[in-house]
């Protein structure tokens, strides 16, 4: 059942962004190449994607399986196994066709393979999803040149250019505009400022003689000849770059996140984790090193992403559950990450930081024995946090289990003295708990008095009124109640008057309040985790 429910958590974190189901689609069969048969350096990097893949193939679906297409696609596409990449890719984007990367990287595939039409189509697909990525204007206008559309590739050009001025490779694709409409003059322009950016692209030399040659500046074109090499004018293409990484193994991209990890660059670690564990899908300490520099940066929807890969394949890994169930704290949902800290506390149970949220999560959904239990586990393993102690107060008052509560309040009220939340807590067990004495209800109005002396105010009045009541002084606990409930008044905080209300009548009637807080009250309620600036690194 535990392994059940677990399989539940992954697929719910798999499907943060899939939106609503998708229709039934009709998936290509992917003509997966035979790795015996390829170089040796090729197999083992292709193996334990092809591996990875076909484990996964027959529990996803939707666009967690569109995902996985594309990720077996790019490596595919990396390896020019292009039969393979193009089914896998075609296969990524009908499953997940709101992701650029899937229509790009499948022009790409149509480019290189000699299907120009088809690779227009689908830069612009891309695109249309994607207007601001440059590189695709640039690829897409050197496609449309080999096709003859130059208005098309002008235009294509000129996006980026107005962009970037400066951008070497759409220079030299407006010169070949130019040249193709013997517009030499404008040409020569645009490749000698391509070659002021670029002097290392040698190609420009070869297209700046042929138009040195139709201006019949003959001298100067076989000068520019003579410099002429293949190189063309690069582009910065981000996600071309990420498939061409593959080729060089998941060990050399793992050396270079460890490094940049431990210099602090924690996008460049990141990007190389994300290298990585495409070629090497299942290496676990990587992917959770991923997961957490991602949702350290703010991208929950990629960590849980790597969280669940991890936890598909290792359900255990308390890192991996621990982490997630903070992403999905800060995103609210206390349910499912509540089951992520008890899933990590099963294999880790000595972990603190699990232990904790799990138990403030049980604290705000009204489990007060439940997370007692927990802070007291707790306070054992770290007997001089003040915070613990005084929640782990809270969590017996709440409880009923009021002798407890006493002593436990005493001792962060000694930590920490003069703290108010502290002694404001210990006040209100002391005027409530059956188990105090005579002298430790004086001890709470004499601290109580003193409190509302330095700082009146709605909390601080509430609490006098408890402790006079407390000490037989109903008069003084009504007025101070009466001050209380006007406080909240001011305060807007019209919610706990039902409550205030009962207390003011049970001190008219001669009682005392019968619970220090409201069930409800916000101090039972430590707040959830709020997204981090910043992750370290915990290994």
């Amino acid at each position: 059942m535990k392994r059940v429910g677990q399989s539940l958590v992954v697929a719910a974190m798999l499907a943060i962004g899939a939106g609503v189901a998708m229709a039934q689609v009709d998936l290509e069969l992917v003509p997966h190449p035979d790795v015996d048969q390829l170089k040796p350096e090729v197999r083992d990097n292709l193996r334990p994607a092809i591996e990875y893949f076909r484990t996964q193939r027959a529990t996803l679906e939707g666009r967690k399986l569109g995902l996985a297409y594309g990720r077996i696609g790019i490596n595919y596409l990396a390896y020019e196994q292009q039969a393979a990449a193009g089914a896998c890719l075609r296969n990524a984007m009908a499953l997940d066709p709101a992701n650029p990367r899937w229509p790009y990287l499948l022009a790409v595939h149509y480019q290189e393979t000699g299907f120009l039409d088809k690779s227009v189509e689908s830069y612009r697909d891309a695109l249309l999803a994607d207007r601001t990525y440059l590189p695709g204007y640039v690829r897409l206008g050197r496609v449309l040149l080999e096709i003859g559309k130059l208005d098309e590739a002008d235009s294509a050009f000129q996006v980026v250019l107005n962009a970037n001025p400066a951008e070497a490779a759409a220079l030299a694709g407006t010169g070949q505009v130019a040249f193709q409409r013997q517009e030499y003059e404008k040409a020569a322009d645009f490749y000698q400022r391509a070659l002021e950016i670029q002097p290392e692209a040698s190609s420009l030399h070869y297209h700046l003689g042929m138009t040195y040659r139709a201006l019949g500046r003959t001298d100067e074109a076989r000068a520019q000849m003579d410099k002429a090499g293949e190189r063309i004018p690069t582009v910065d293409d981000p996600m071309l770059a990420f498939v061409q990484a593959h080729t060089r193994g998941a060990a050399h991209y793992l050396e270079a996140a460890v490094k940049a990890d431990e210099s602090g660059h924690a996008a460049v670690a990141a990007r190389f984790y994300e290298i990585a564990t495409s070629i090497q899908p299942t290496n676990v300490p990587a992917l959770v090193r991923l997961g957490e520099l991602q949702g350290a940066a703010g991208n929950s929807d990629a960590a849980l992403n790597a969280f669940a890969r991890v936890l598909s394949i290792d359900p255990g890994n308390a890192r991996a559950n621990y982490f997630a169930g903070t992403l999905l704290e800060q995103r609210g949902d206390d349910e499912e990450a509540r089951k992520l800290y008890e899933k990590a506390l099963e294999s880790q149970p000595q972990l603190v930081e699990p232990r904790m949220l799990l138990a403030n999560a049980q604290m705000r959904v009204g489990e007060f024995a439940a997370a007692g239990d927990n802070y007291a586990q707790i306070a054992h393993q770290l007997p001089e946090s003040k915070e613990v102690r005084y929640l782990l107060g809270l969590a017996w008052l709440a409880a009923g289990q009021c002798e407890w509560a006493l002593q436990v309040l005493s001792q962060a009220v000694a930590m920490m003295p003069g703290d108010p939340q502290a002694l404001i807590a210990l006040a209100r067990a002391y005027s409530t708990c059956p188990e105090a004495t005579d002298e430790q209800r004086q001890q709470a109005l004499g601290a109580a008095r003193s409190m509302y002396e330095k700082a009146p105010g709605l909390d601080t009045a509430e609490t006098l009124a408890m402790a006079s009541a407390a000490n037989g002084e109903f008069q003084d606990a009504v007025d101070f109640q009466s001050q209380a409930m006007f406080e909240a008044l001011k305060l807007d905080q019209k919610t706990r008057l039902a409550w205030m209300q009962e207390n003011l009548q049970r001190y008219r009637d001669s009682q005392v309040a019968a619970s220090p807080w409201n069930a409800d009250a916000d101090v039972f309620k430590p707040r959830r985790l709020q997204p981090p600036a910043a992750l370290a690194n915990s290994e």
